[in-house]
């Protein structure tokens, strides 16, 4: 092969240097292709690993020619290739391969956006080396170029890409604190609050000048709820809880017991999660009860994560029972959504043995450290 030009040890090692990068920049386009993947289709993470094998095949190979000159010698500062030459590209190659049949299969997980940004990325490599085979004066350095040119081009449309998804990540916040905030002022508990204090007004007025200023509060609550972009305090949430079951024991009277059983309260979680289970347990829970019953609001704090239960020993409900009365599923499946979009949480509802149901939230500890 003919020389491409004088090399000294400085360059060489230099050359080097920056084709084992060429090889790991390889890596981590598969590895970030197979991440976008994974967030729509269930594929191992061992596709993602393999880039890095590959890379580091690629690159030992490169390294051990400094000695071997299985890939390239270096004669009196003149570079020429070596019998392996072809294989170290194949090498690269069939990742680059592979990458375009990952990106054909899963085109529509990927989206239109992401899918012709990775697209850009391969085109720009496979046509460098092409160019480069067809006019050797371009040289590595034009490779290097054309690389780092699609990089560029691919993340600035990722980016505006990520930008969108999170715009409408925020307008589906924005639509399910109106939402909550609507189930949750339902007209059968204003009904039945603004009766209750219709009564108290004659048998005990300064009763009913508090269960006025709690029902106030509670509406309060409801409508801030609207305006808040971030989580809240758990006392928070708490108070707001407070002038909830204040109201419902003017109606249950002793047929509702509240037990508070409150490890931690240093935590935060988004607004008005707590509140619609605890509306769940006392409606579907113990309203339905004969006897009436108790509601345990009991929090927890763990090695790993913060925990909320709603606890109630009354007739039990399913959740797809409360997912047929239409404002409830809305708090239900609003409380899980924004769960896991704004603290990366969870919330499972049981029945327990014995009788009755219980709501578990769950927040991570590393969500909450983030948060504050």
């Amino acid at each position: 092969l003919s020389p491409s030009g004088k090399m000294g040890l400085l360059s060489e090692v230099f050359f080097l240097v920056s084709t084992c990068f060429a090889y790991n920049l390889l890596a981590i386009f598969h590895y970030y292709l197979v991440l976008n993947i994974r967030k729509k289709k269930q594929i191992s993470m061992w596709l993602g690993h393999l880039g890095f094998a590959v890379a580091l095949a690629g690159g030992l190979m490169w390294v051990s020619s400094f000695w071997t000159g299985a890939v390239y010698t270096i004669v009196d500062g003149d570079y020429f290739r070596g019998p392996f030459f072809g294989v170290s590209q194949v090498i690269a190659l069939s990742l680059v391969s592979y990458d375009c049949i990952l990106i054909v299969l899963f085109f529509e997980e990927l989206g239109k956006r992401d899918g012709i940004a990775f697209i850009s990325y391969i085109f720009s490599v496979v046509v460098s080396l092409m160019l480069r085979e067809m006019l050797p004066p371009l040289g590595i350095p034009f490779v290097y170029l054309a690389v780092t040119l699609s990089v560029i081009v691919m993340y600035t449309i990722l980016h505006i890409e990520q930008n969108i998804e999170l715009k409408l990540k925020e307008e589906k916040l924005v639509r399910s604190r109106v939402a909550i905030m609507l189930s949750q002022i339902q007209p059968h508990f204003l009904y039945n609050a603004l009766n209750a204090i219709y009564y108290l007004c004659e048998k005990d007025a300064g009763l009913a000048q508090q269960a006025i200023a709690e029902f106030s509060d509670y509406l309060r609550g409801n409508l801030d709820s609207i305006g808040v972009e971030d989580n809240v305090p758990f006392e928070r949430e708490l108070t707001h809880i407070r002038n909830y079951l204040f109201l419902e024991k003017l109606r249950y009277e002793d047929e509702l017991e509240i037990i508070y059983d409150l490890e931690t309260l240093d935590f935060r979680l988004p607004p008005l999660t707590v509140q619609p289970l605890v509306e769940n347990a006392v409606r579907y829970g113990i309203g339905q009860a004969p006897d009436g019953g108790s509601v345990i609001i009991r929090s927890t704090e763990h090695d790993a994560y913060y925990q909320v239960e709603v606890i109630d020993d009354g007739i039990g409900y399913h959740a797809d029972e409360v997912q047929e009365s239409g404002r409830s599923h809305i708090g239900i499946s609003n409380v899980r959504e924004r769960l896991e979009l704004m603290v990366h949480g969870s919330l499972e509802i049981e029945n327990r043995e014995g009788g009755g149901t219980v709501a578990r939230i769950r927040i991570p500890k590393m969500m909450e450290v983030m948060l504050n």
